[in-house]
């Protein structure tokens, strides 16, 4: 019976520890995505130690793992991410509610190991719970490829499609088992199935991973100091490109999109955006914007948190960073004081 109440236990602990993950490290999706997979990995250790331990027919097993009501929230997050939008922050309120479940769950369970009078009750009360979770793990899903697909021409960052992707397949597995539930059929032997069909979506996400870290040493392997473009240029006929015209469409660019607010936004998206050359664009920026790619975007990410904040003064500052793009609070507070030369908070009253 210790073991029981340890593995419980731990689970809460650990369902804590990934909140606080959740919380405050939103620098990437792909810190999302490790997230769900270490979600998903300790609920099903949880049932799979339960059923070893009891067995299928043991009333622990009926109880289901609490994590998994992380998982929407999860898939919630990566989605808001992704299409910036601006309400992404208020869905941290649903961490509390979230973890109380958690809770409930440990309460029930140690009631019930120690024969506690009030365990059944508890235990049904807790089991209330799931009589509504798959309406909200499905809700979550369409909400999520709802989003995905209606932003989808917004969206620049390079595992977007595939996190679409990835999601419809999670909706149609939940689907079927839902499916062969209702039809009376052996839930089990595709229970066991629908477990082994998790290894296709780790095995997507951490090569997702891999494919993205790649990406981003061969994009810093290839950031060519700006000084040392000079000598590409001084072969070029400058006259022959109009830089009045380059100028304003980055202005525009700006002033019109969001795409610069994900906190993966390059040069070669603005590019590809503006269908001009990164050669032209760097060059536009050095000579006639008196600035650089980065130092540019990042003094706009400013203007637009600036613009939030004015409309939302009591709003967190470091969520808005974030949700503005910059990568560190170090970042944003950089070039908020170059900007503003004061801090946020001075600059609000």
């Amino acid at each position: 019976m210790l073991y029981i109440i340890m593995v419980v236990v731990l689970q809460a602990f650990i369902t804590l520890t990934l909140l606080l993950y959740l919380i405050k490290n939103r620098e990437s999706v792909l810190n999302m995505l490790l997230l769900y997979i270490g979600v998903v990995a300790l609920d099903m250790g949880y049932e799979y130690f339960i059923i070893q331990r009891f067995g299928y027919e043991s009333v622990l097993y009926e109880i289901p793992g609490s994590l998994r009501v992380f998982k929407g929230l999860i898939f919630l997050y990566i989605t808001t991410y992704l299409i910036h939008a601006k309400w992404r922050d208020k869905l941290k309120y649903l961490i509390a509610p979230l973890t109380l479940v958690v809770v409930h769950h440990a309460v029930a369970l140690i009631a019930k190991i120690f024969n506690l009078s009030w365990a059944d009750i508890a235990i049904r009360s807790y089991q209330a719970y799931f009589t509504y979770y798959s309406y909200y793990w499905v809700a979550c899903l369409v909400i999520c490829i709802y989003f995905l697909t209606k932003y989808r021409k917004n969206i620049t960052h390079p595992v977007a499609s595939n996190f679409r992707y990835l999601v419809c397949y999670v909706l149609l597995g939940v689907l079927i088992f839902w499916t062969v539930y209702q039809l009376g059929w052996d839930t089990l032997v595709y229970q066991k199935i629908y477990s082994l069909l998790f290894l296709f979506q780790f095995g997507w996400i951490l090569y997702v991973y891999i494919l993205t870290y790649q990406h981003r040493l061969l994009e810093q392997n290839n950031a060519i100091p700006f000084p040392a473009s000079k000598e590409t240029y001084q072969y070029k006929d400058l006259s022959k490109i109009d830089f009045e015209a380059l100028q304003n469409a980055i202005v525009s660019f700006y002033k019109e999109s969001d795409v610069y607010l994900d906190e993966e936004f390059t040069l070669d998206q603005l590019s590809s955006h503006l269908k001009i050359s990164k050669a032209d664009l760097s060059l536009t920026f050095n000579k006639h914007l008196s600035t650089n790619f980065h130092e540019y975007t990042n003094r706009n990410r400013i203007q637009h948190f600036k613009q939030i904040l004015s409309e939302d003064p009591s709003a967190s500052v470091i969520d808005l960073a974030f949700q503005c793009g910059f990568k560190s609070k170090s970042t944003f507070y950089k070039y908020f004081k170059k900007e503003f030369d004061c801090l946020p908070s001075q600059l609000i009253h």
